[in-house]
């Protein structure tokens, strides 16, 4: 009975050990028994399979033409990589779209691959079909630590893909502040345009992101239109995005007059400068007042325009009571109190409303205007009880 046991105990653990240890021997079929080991990074697996193998490490499969390598960097599989590397893989080869190994690590933020295989000569400057490099990918992705890393072996920190913009350009757009400060430090240039003529800041205001364009602004950046003549305010306003065009207003104090007169502008939503003014306005009391002040002024000599004759009455009625509704809008910011009679605005203004109605309606001269049965008086216009 014993000797039995001990037979049982042997054909166990010989058949636990029992594996297929050749791969097949066409690449087509071996490259997909090999793949999911890669994957799961099972590199004794792997290892044994390629022991008596003449499988070519750089075999390229698949729609997009990757190699195993590719997808050892792409999940992080690092023992896998560092197996493949050593028999010889490429770690510059570029798949169907110009991705290399290194492409596809930065792109996923894959710290260890990505120094095994700057270790094994990956070349950091190579770009994909799009002129992405791997410095692009980990600034997109805000990946600034890994970028701190590699832009000590890049060439050219302003290297442009195929629409001309470079890792700060993308960085600022998705406003990835530390990424940005890396860049800048790194040597970027600040103004840099791309083949459309939008800079750095450009790219920071399209999408509203008020700290990168802080920081451009902070270190010098030039306030520069692109190649059809829209600026970074242009785009804020677009956009709705408040907080940045106070940064822009603040670095220059021109804008707020170009801002106002975007009022006029009847390619601009209504409801986004809405938006924009409502948050400069609550900013300081004397925002809220300059801003009321001015829209008066833009009002009055809209006012005026409608008594030449050689004006089109319709166009400017329109854009007076445009002017008229963001005016109201921005007024009514700061209500009156029913609880305590307080009338003051609740974003902090310490002028009562209707002091601030008396300073805008001295800025205003009352105007009666008749035309086609339609009236207009100025100072019904803004009586904020109509």
């Amino acid at each position: 009975m014993e000797q039995l046991n001990v037979q049982l105990s042997r054909l166990t653990r010989s058949l636990r050990r029992a594996r297929t240890v050749e791969l097949p021997e066409d690449n087509e079929t071996a490259v997909y028994t090999l793949m999911p080991m890669v994957m799961a990074d099972q590199h004794r697996s792997v290892s044994e399979l390629l022991l008596n193998s003449k499988f070519d490490v750089n075999y390229a499969f698949g729609r997009v033409k990757r190699s195993l390598l590719h997808i050892a960097a792409n999940c992080g599989s690092v023992e896998c990589l560092l197996l493949l590397l050593k028999r010889g893989a490429n770690p510059n080869y570029q798949d169907i779209s110009g991705c290399t190994p290194l492409h596809l690590a930065a792109r996923n933020g894959q710290k260890k691959c990505m120094g095994k295989l700057l270790e094994f000569n990956a070349d950091v400057n190579i770009c994909n079909n799009e002129g992405l490099t791997a410095i692009h990918w980990l600034a997109v992705n805000g990946r600034t630590e890994l970028l701190h890393d590699l832009v000590q072996h890049v060439s050219n920190v302003d290297v442009e893909d195929a629409m001309g913009q470079t890792a700060l350009h993308v960085a600022c757009q998705n406003g990835h502040k530390t990424t940005v400060l890396c860049l800048l430090d790194s040597g970027a240039d600040i103004n840099r345009p791309n083949v459309s003529g939008a800079t750095p800041l450009y790219f920071a205001c399209s999408h509203g992101q008020r700290d990168t364009a802080l920081i451009l602004l902070s270190r010098g950046a030039k306030y520069l239109p692109d190649n059809n003549g829209v600026t970074p305010m242009d785009l804020c306003v677009q956009g709705g995005y408040g907080e940045t065009c106070e940064i822009l207003i603040q670095h220059h104090s021109r804008l707020f007059q170009t801002l106002i007169q975007m009022t006029q502008n009847e390619d601009m939503k209504e409801s986004m400068l809405r938006q924009v003014l409502e948050h400069v306005s609550q900013q300081s009391d004397s925002h809220y007042l300059r801003i009321l002040t001015s829209l008066a002024e833009v009002a009055t000599t809209n006012g005026h325009k409608l008594l030449s004759l050689s004006s089109s009455f319709d166009a400017q009625m329109k854009s007076l009571l445009r002017i008229v509704r963001i005016f109201c809008h921005v007024f009514r910011l700061g209500p009156s109190s029913l609880n305590n009679g307080n009338d003051m605005g609740y974003n902090g203004n310490k002028t009562p409303r209707s002091q601030v109605f008396k300073m805008c309606a001295r800025q205003m001269e009352v105007e009666t205007i008749q035309k086609d049965e339609c009236s207009w008086t100025g100072s019904a216009v803004f009586d904020v009880s109509h």
